[in-house]
């Protein structure tokens, strides 16, 4: 069994192979640190990936993807995801800075958070997609 730390590692690796210009991005960042000031993580959970909006904020966990909006929270185990829709963003001319994605769980239940487009988003659908392959695999 893996740690999250080791989680994180193959994790933040995976992002780092595949994004472009980081210092670029307007609301996304990869965890350096190994805590949240923003989210209580449980026990060993490390931070991995966020998204700070004025009007949202988003961290991708060794665990979970958590999402703080308006005084609501909303998260979702990645043991319980199903399926990913990222959107299709490349042919429009005046996309958004920001937009969503949506998980769905293996009960049914819909949940969206928020992404930054553009190139940053790639660092997000790398950290999302790498989490659900490593739980896959264990």
């Amino acid at each position: 069994m893996k740690t999250d730390k080791s989680i994180k590692e193959i994790t933040i690796a995976a992002i780092n192979r595949s994004v472009m210009n980081p210092e670029n991005w307007l609301y996304s960042k990869v965890c350096v640190e190994d805590k949240s000031t923003e989210f209580v993580l449980e026990e060993n959970e490390l931070p991995i990936f966020e998204i700070k909006s004025q009007k949202a904020k988003t961290i991708i966990t060794t665990r979970r993807i958590i999402e703080k909006e308006n005084g609501n929270l909303n998260f979702v185990s990645f043991e319980e995801i199903d399926d990913v829709v990222y959107g299709d963003f490349k042919k429009q001319v005046n996309k958004p800075e920001l937009s969503k994605f949506r998980i769905v769980d293996m009960y049914g239940d819909e949940f969206d958070f928020q992404m930054e487009t553009g190139k940053a988003s790639i660092g997000l659908i790398k950290s999302v997609n790498t989490m659900l392959k490593l739980k896959a695999s264990l």
